[in-house]
């Protein structure tokens, strides 16, 4: 242990010395004192120990978590008999303790983390990364969430759909009721009108799932901004089924827009079979596709 003048002398030759000053000052004073444990390779350790300041953060690696603390003062001398190391601290208080490497500490600073020196300096995207992490600890959301990358996922798709024509996304509903098990599928031309149903009535997509016994009828807007209820209206119309595919189902009815619908969904008519309409609207649809496992390919729009 440093004591006194020799104690003075390294904590004066660390606020005062460039670092190869200070370790071959560092060095030196081993030699005076006979004492083989003052090598230059420690001296860097010290260095940055005792450039340490107020207001500087420290990250403590320990056996499966970290602690972070707030230096509160200088370094100064221990001068105590049963001191630790060389006997020189820093005053600290703590911020955050018990962080789990597991659950909190992204990737980057894992790998830092594996340093088997004393200390190590963070640069300034490591300490950007530190406070996200200290963040997320506090609000109990771990690393590894998927959350934030799903939601970007779902953007990215959404201003997918608003690049689609009209006919494309048809074919994209109609590409993902195939995925999700339906086993007959129609989009009806726009020509072809029912006679037994009111003039306004049209579905842009019917997806069967005989297995289960149902159709269901689409009416699909791709929308930006606000969506009326002309869909709403035209699937109400939509009241008897002609092809001999879907004619035996029982019917439920999708309005699916990428944009939000105007009015509130509680107060859509009932069909006829007293069910409401299933309102898909805004980013949800995106967000089907994304839990569904859809795979996105142009064989959906080559149909010849």
């Amino acid at each position: 242990m440093l004591k006194g003048e020799k104690a003075e002398r390294v904590l004066r030759n660390a606020k005062e010395m460039e670092q190869h000053e200070f370790r071959d000052d560092f060095v030196e004073l081993g030699n005076e004192i006979n004492n083989d444990w003052l090598t230059a390779r420690r001296s860097n350790y010290l260095y940055r120990f005792l450039k340490l300041d107020k207001g500087d953060r420290v990250l403590i690696p320990k056996s499966g978590e970290l602690d972070l603390c707030e230096v509160t003062g200088s370094p100064y001398a221990y001068d105590n008999p049963e001191g630790i190391d060389i006997g020189f601290v820093v005053p600290v208080r703590m911020i955050s303790t018990g962080i789990s490497r597991h659950r909190y500490v992204p990737a980057d600073l894992a790998s830092k983390l594996k340093y088997r020196g004393t200390n190590l300096y963070l640069n300034d995207k490591d300490k950007d990364t530190i406070e996200k992490m200290i963040i997320k600890h506090g609000n109990k959301v771990p690393v590894y969430d998927f959350t934030p990358t799903r939601e970007s996922i779902v953007k990215n798709i959404h201003n997918y759909l608003l690049q689609l024509n009209e006919r494309h996304f048809e074919e994209l509903i109609e590409a993902y009721m195939v995925s999700i098990g339906a086993d007959a599928t129609e989009i009806p031309s726009k020509n072809s009108k029912s006679q037994k149903n009111n003039s306004i009535a049209d579905v842009d997509v019917k997806a069967a799932f005989t297995t289960l016994d149902i159709v269901i009828y689409v009416q699909a807007k791709r929308h930006t901004g606000k969506s009326d209820g002309k869909g709403i209206r035209q699937l109400l119309a939509y009241k008897n089924e002609e092809d001999s595919t879907f004619e035996h189902l029982e019917p439920f009815k999708w309005f699916i827009t990428t944009g939000k619908f105007s009015e509130n969904t509680a107060d859509i008519p009932q069909d006829e079979q007293g069910e409401r309409i299933r309102v898909i609207q805004d980013t949800e649809f995106a967000s089907m596709l994304v839990d569904s496992g859809f795979v996105f390919n142009d064989d959906i729009f080559n149909k010849g």
